[in-house]
């Protein structure tokens, strides 16, 4: 299993113990034996790259969070002044004015505007076609989680653009500790 499991970013050991805690683990189960795991080889095959994925996923999200978040992010994260690559409709600018307000009682203790395609400075998901850029990214209270806010008007929410976004959107919010808003 461990030779099909095929992550340049992994060594051959920690492959290995990977696997053997998980074949470990099933032969626990009364109705699982060696014989059985290896009938069921390549399903268990796809569980494991599944489960690895997902661990990836958590632990860039933990360093993403760390290092906009955690000790010393100061140091790490610096604020310059913007140009105006956008121009923002009606409605994202009064979603900037709800976000001041959620600010303003103390909901909010901070927000950004994202900006797309900015190397080291846009939040992004990745989708098979590109990537997202939500438009906000906001802070939240005492060591909350991270709001991250995606505008869309009602005539584009079932577009199938839009229906992608929020698919790889309820992906990370299930991968991470982060609340959701759509708008």
């Amino acid at each position: 299993m461990c030779r099909n499991l095929t992550d340049p970013t992994l060594t051959h050991e920690s492959k290995r113990a990977f696997v053997a805690a998980w074949i470990d683990h099933l032969t626990r189960y009364e109705d699982m034996d060696l014989g059985r795991i290896n009938q069921r080889k390549f399903e268990i095959r796809n569980l494991l790259e599944n489960r690895l994925n997902l661990l990836r996923l958590e632990a860039a999200s933990d360093a993403y969070q760390e290092c906009l978040f955690g000790d010393n992010a100061k140091d790490r994260i610096g604020v310059a002044a913007l140009s105006r690559d956008y121009d923002d409709s009606k409605e994202e600018f009064e979603c900037a004015v709800w976000l001041d307000q959620q600010a303003d009682r103390g909901r909010i203790d901070f927000w950004v505007r994202n900006l797309v395609r900015r190397e080291g400075s846009s939040f992004s998901l990745q989708r098979s076609d590109g990537k997202f850029y939500p438009d906000f990214v906001c802070k939240l209270p005492t060591d909350g989680p991270i709001l991250v806010v995606e505008y869309k008007g009602g005539d584009k929410w079932y577009t199938p653009k839009v229906e992608m976004d929020r698919k790889v959107d309820d992906l990370w919010v299930n991968g991470v500790r982060v609340k959701q808003a759509l708008f």
